[in-house]
């Protein structure tokens, strides 16, 4: 198993299933677009041509004054972010911890731009309430406006992968 930019004609998308139509198409029909376009990045866990599970991530910028409090470190009116938005595990492969793996690869990425480049941390879109426990399990705080977007701030991504070391 191995963390890999998709690559299309390496990649076997049309045998991915993660039980959610909606990010099945997504793989087998946007993704490469959504990359070629530089609008997000799409990672791969593979198994040689074999898709495991994938992550996007992209740039994102957030009002401050959707933070939680303890993030509104900036008197800017946007603040840097990366967008962790989509991720998915294919089904023969769920419940097997492929999902903290992902997200572990994702954080690693982060923190690596966060050296790089300026940017506070991740967000997300939690897509159902399931998606909400899972995300403030890590640590993921509700952002003001709109509950089921979170966000990690970067200190909490080292402190993670810190402790995963």
């Amino acid at each position: 198993m191995q963390f890999e930019l998709l690559n299309p004609k390496k990649h076997d998308r049309k045998s991915f299933d993660c039980g959610v139509e909606a990010l099945n198409l997504y793989l087998q029909r946007a993704a490469n677009q959504d990359s070629k376009r530089s609008i997000t990045r799409v990672h791969v866990m593979v198994d040689g041509k074999r898709i495991i599970g994938f992550f996007t991530l992209a740039g994102h910028s957030v009002l401050r004054d959707n933070l939680p409090e303890d993030v509104k470190i900036s008197s800017y009116k946007d603040l840097p972010f990366l967008l962790l938005g989509r991720l998915a595990v294919d089904v023969d492969f769920q419940g097997r911890g492929y999902g903290d793996l992902l997200i572990y690869h994702a954080f690693k990425i982060t923190a690596s731009i966060a050296e790089n480049a300026g940017i506070l941390g991740i967000i997300v879109e939690a897509k159902d309430d399931k998606a909400v426990s899972f995300y403030n399990g890590i640590g993921f705080l509700p952002l003001e406006a709109t509950p089921k977007r979170m966000v990690l701030p970067i200190q909490t991504i080292n402190s993670l992968l810190e402790d995963a070391s």
